[in-house]
């Protein structure tokens, strides 16, 4: 995939790793400074995190793409990185959809400034070599189209997405099967659905954990 005018190379960035941001189409490649100000995003990257084109997000900062915390939190992941060489992968949910980041430190000693290579997939996906890697947990959710849900319907859903019975989820949330019932009926009302496979599909996307109900909302 060739530059386009709209994100031109950054000249403290590597020709060859500039010719690699380019060849997986299907991954999404970011370069971060150590202020936060996002210097490169091939259109994966920008798709996934604001659904827009890389132009976009580049030479914005953090804090003006996706607020305060949501900055916050991943500049503290980037400065660990940073002081230990250490990658770190960061599991979110964007937009309704689980997605997952890979930073990675891109300059070496004795740069003058610091720069992060952020790689990131739809989906979960398990290192071959988890020890070799600081595992994060985001504590903000940005849900898209599970906004409208409550707590209760994101736990129900998440246990919908793992495929339990009414029975086995009023067991488990210590409800009575009318009252899972009740939320399955605003689930399909609210996301538009006509079935519990239809409403899987929704929580599997997102990788929903019953324990991400408790997610801040960004």
């Amino acid at each position: 995939m060739s530059e386009t005018p709209h994100n031109p190379p950054d000249s403290s960035v590597p020709a060859e790793i500039h010719r690699l941001l380019h060849c997986e189409p299907g991954v999404g490649f970011a370069i971060v400074d150590g202020e936060g100000i996002v210097r490169f995003a091939n259109p994966r990257s920008a798709e996934l995190f604001l659904q827009a084109k890389p132009e976009a997000a580049v030479n914005q900062s953090l804090e003006q793409l996706f607020g305060k915390e949501w900055a916050e939190e991943r500049m503290t992941v980037l400065r660990k990185v940073s002081a230990t060489g250490k990658p770190a992968i960061i599991r979110h949910i964007r937009h309704g959809k689980q997605i997952q980041s890979t930073l990675r430190l891109l300059s070496e000693p004795g740069d003058e400034e610091v720069l992060y290579l952020v790689v990131t997939t739809e989906g979960e996906q398990d290192p071959a070599h988890p020890e070799a890697f600081e595992i994060v947990e985001s504590k903000l959710a940005h849900l898209g189209p599970l906004d409208p849900l409550t707590r209760r319907e994101m736990e129900v859903l998440a246990l919908i997405g793992h495929g339990l019975s009414t029975k086995e989820i009023a067991d488990t949330l210590h409800r009575s099967p009318r009252t899972v019932e009740r939320h399955c009926d605003g689930l399909r009302e609210k996301l538009q659905t006509a079935n519990r496979v239809q409403l899987a599909e929704f929580a599997r996307a997102a990788g929903l954990q019953v324990e991400d109900a408790n997610l801040k909302r960004v």
